[in-house]
C-alpha cells in the first residue's frame, strides 16, 4: 500500500460510488474552499494493483507562522470496519504529512452511531459503530469534545427527512395549521439565481459565520452541473386577497346564521359562543383583508423566506436558511422547509434538515432550533465525532496547553 495524490476526476468517481459519500467530499466543494482561506489535496491509498483502496479530500490551512493543519471534511473514504486496513491508512497519511510539516489532520465521518425521534422520547438508540471510535483512538488519534453547543467543525447531531416515506399528517398539529394557513395566504415556492444570493444571505447573516461569498461560491460551483437549488418563498398579496376576502364572506354567512340562531333562542349558551367566537374571526380577517390590501398598493409580491439546497446522490441537504423577520407572523418558515420536502420527494430519498444539538430540552439555547426540526417528524442521527489524526505530537501537545487549537476552531 501507498499514498497517492489523485486527480479531481479520479477521487470523484471513487468518492460518488463510496457509502461515506457527501456533497463535503467532491471537488466541487474543495473549489468552494479555497476561497475560504483553504488549499487541498486529493489523497488516495492505492494496492500493488494501483487499485483505490482508500481516498480523502484533505484541506489545508496555516493558522500560525507555519503550522500546519489539514481537514478531512466528513472524510475518510474506506471502510473503517477493515481494522488493518484502516490501521495502515493512517500510518501512512500520518507519514506523508509529517513530511509536509503537518502537524495534525482533522476528519469527521458521517458515521452514526445513534438515532432517535420524539415518538422515542428523544432517548439516543445507540449501535455498534461506537466501537470505532476505541479502534481510532488506538491510531494517535485524538477525539475532539463538544465543550459547548455547535462547536465542532460540522454538526454532530443531523436531523433528517425520511421523503418516500414523508406524510404531512405525522408532523406536529400546529405546524400543519401553520402550512395550511401560509398556502392559503398566498405562498409558494419558487427558484432563484445566483443574483439572488443576497437575499438569502440577508436573512441567515445573523445566525452564520460564513461570510456571503461562501453562499454565492457554493452556489456558482454546485449549479454547474445542476446540483444545487436556491429557493424562495413568495406571498402573492393578490392571492392573498383573494382568499382572504372568500373566507371573510364566508364568515359573514356563518355569522348571520348564528345571529338568526341566536333570535330564535335568546340566552342558549351554545349559540352566544358560537356567535362570539364568529365576531372575533370576522374581525381577525377583516384585518387581514386590510393588511393584504395595504401591502399591495407596495408590492404585488415578495420574498420572505429563502434556503439553499444541495443535491446529491440520494439527498437534499439545506446548507442555509432563513426567513425575513418582518413576516414572521406569517410563518414562513414552516411553509418553507415542508414545500423543500414536497419538491423533492419525488426523485430523492432523504432531506437532511441540517443540525441540531444533543441537548433536547429546555436548557439548550437552541431550543428552538431543536423544537422546529424535530416537530417535522425527523429523525435525529448522532454522528462519530471529530478527530485529530496527530502527525506531531510534541507541538499538538504544546497547541493544547496553549488552548490555542480550541481558540482557532472556534472561528469556523
Amino acid at each position: 500500500m501507498r499514498i497517492v495524490e489523485l486527480s479531481n476526476t479520479e477521487f470523484d468517481e471513487y468518492a460518488k460510488t463510496h457509502p461515506l459519500s457527501s456533497y463535503c467530499e467532491a471537488s466541487k466543494y474543495a473549489l468552494v474552499m479555497t476561497d475560504y482561506g483553504y488549499s487541498y489535496d486529493y489523497i488516495g491509498m492505492v494496492d500493488d494493483n494501483n487499485r483505490i483502496q482508500a481516498a480523502a479530500l484533505i484541506l489545508t490551512k496555516k493558522i500560525k507562522g507555519n503550522i500546519k493543519y489539514g481537514y478531512s471534511p466528513k472524510g475518510f473514504l474506506i471502510n473503517f470496519y477493515d481494522k488493518d486496513l484502516l490501521r495502515i491508512f493512517l500510518k501512512l497519511l500520518t507519514d506523508h504529512y509529517k513530511k509536509k510539516d503537518f502537524i495534525f489532520i482533522k476528519f469527521n465521518p458521517e458515521i452514526i452511531i445513534g438515532e432517535t425521534t420524539l415518538q422515542n422520547k428523544l432517548t439516543m438508540n445507540y449501535n455498534g459503530n461506537v466501537r470505532i471510535i476505541d479502534d481510532l483512538k488506538a491510531y494517535n488519534v485524538k477525539r475532539r469534545l463538544e465543550l459547548k453547543e455547535f462547536n465542532l467543525m460540522m454538526p454532530k447531531f443531523n436531523a433528517y427527512i425520511d421523503l418516500k416515506n414523508f406524510n404531512i399528517k405525522n408532523i406536529d398539529r400546529n405546524f400543519r395549521k401553520k402550512i395550511k394557513k401560509g398556502l392559503e395566504r398566498g405562498m409558494y415556492l419558487s427558484v432563484g439565481g445566483a443574483k439572488e444570493i443576497d437575499i438569502l444571505y440577508g436573512f441567515t447573516k445573523n445566525k452564520s459565520k460564513r461570510p456571503i461569498s461562501y453562499f454565492r461560491n457554493m452556489y456558482n460551483v454546485f449549479s454547474r452541473d445542476n446540483s444545487i437549488d436556491l429557493v424562495f418563498i413568495k406571498i402573492d398579496f393578490q392571492k392573498y386577497l383573494n382568499n382572504i376576502r372568500k373566507r371573510y364572506d364566508q364568515e359573514q354567512i356563518n355569522n348571520e346564521n348564528w345571529n338568526s340562531l341566536l333570535q330564535k333562542n335568546p340566552g342558549e349558551r351554545r349559540y352566544v359562543s358560537r356567535k362570539m367566537n364568529s365576531d372575533r374571526e370576522s374581525e381577525s380577517l377583516k384585518a387581514k383583508i386590510i393588511y393584504a390590501t395595504n401591502e399591495l398598493k407596495k408590492h404585488s409580491e415578495v420574498i420572505v423566506a429563502a434556503a439553499l439546497v444541495v443535491k446529491y446522490r440520494n439527498r437534499v441537504s439545506i446548507i442555509a436558511s432563513g426567513y425575513n423577520e418582518a413576516y414572521k407572523k406569517e410563518n414562513p418558515n414552516h411553509l418553507l422547509h415542508y414545500l423543500i420536502i414536497e419538491r423533492y420527494k419525488q426523485f430523492f430519498s432523504f432531506c437532511d434538515f441540517g443540525g441540531v444539538t444533543g441537548t433536547f430540552d429546555e436548557t439548550s439555547k437552541y431550543q428552538g432550533l431543536n423544537n422546529f426540526k424535530i416537530k417535522f417528524n425527523s429523525k435525529i442521527y448522532e454522528y462519530i465525532g471529530e478527530f485529530d489524526l496527530i502527525c506531531s505530537e510534541r507541538v499538538f501537545k504544546k497547541l493544547i496547553k496553549t488552548s490555542f487549537i480550541e481558540d482557532e476552531f472556534d472561528k469556523e
